[in-house]
């Protein structure tokens, strides 16, 4: 009887450790997007980052310094963009190909005019919050995303400067 009451627990452990490994790698696995995407708060403090850059090394600098994916302006999947007043691009740290697009008629995949409710938002009242439908670049999905935005004048112009937070 001792024989079998062993060989029973051997296979008890046998079947219930497995389980267990498997809960904790899934449990783990669930923290991990957590991990891989930036805060809000995570994003005005690179804001806050870029605004100090571009008061000291100016706009130009920034098209190379935000696009610098081994730089200190991306992070997961936080990146900062700069657009003069009209809208257009001057330095965008995912895409730098938008650089110099007029995007202040851009829509999300809903229709929202999102660029033009941002740059409503700066002028009038200096900083913007707008969440809207968006491409995530880790994922590959379209999914939720707040662009926090704030009025910057440099020299003497006004920018706006943006760092977005997917959902």
């Amino acid at each position: 009887m001792h024989w079998l009451s062993r060989q029973f627990h051997r296979h008890t452990l046998l079947t219930v450790l497995p389980v267990l490994l498997l809960l904790l790698i899934i449990a783990l696995a669930a923290g991990a997007p957590a991990r891989t995407r930036g805060t809000d708060a995570e994003a005005l403090a690179m804001m806050d980052r870029a605004e100090a850059f571009l008061r000291q090394d100016g706009v130009a600098a920034a098209v190379g310094a935000f696009a610098n994916r081994a730089g200190p302006f991306i992070d997961r999947d936080l990146y900062p963009m700069v657009l003069d007043r009209d809208g257009v691009m001057l330095a965008h740290g995912w895409t730098p190909s938008l650089n110099g697009s007029d995007l202040s008629d851009l829509r999300d995949v809903t229709g929202k005019p999102f660029m033009r409710e941002v740059l409503d938002a700066v002028a009038g009242q200096g900083h913007a919050d707008v969440t809207y439908q968006w491409l995530d670049p880790l994922s590959g999905q379209i999914t939720r995303k707040t662009l926090h935005a704030r009025r910057l004048v440099l020299n003497g112009q006004e920018h706006t400067l943006a760092v977005g937070v997917y959902r």
